[in-house]
């Protein structure tokens, strides 16, 4: 996979998080920001760690 691919899918994850953002700032869903912002902390760390198979029983606990 080129370099300019693997840029181009990182640009277009972090349009699509903004766009969620955006979408429930803008209809008053504030609410569920904290829950997003889970998620996301959750998919990161899948991320950084590979899907290692000693974090992801960890992260199915809390889900």
């Amino acid at each position: 996979m080129s370099r300019r691919t693997r840029l181009q899918r990182w640009l277009d994850r972090g349009r699509t998080v903004s766009q969620l953002v955006a979408h429930f700032a803008k209809g008053h869903r504030l609410f569920l920001l904290p829950l997003l912002l889970v998620l996301l902390l959750a998919a990161v760390l899948l991320m950084l760690t590979g899907g290692l198979s000693y974090v992801t029983p960890f992260l199915y606990a809390i889900f």
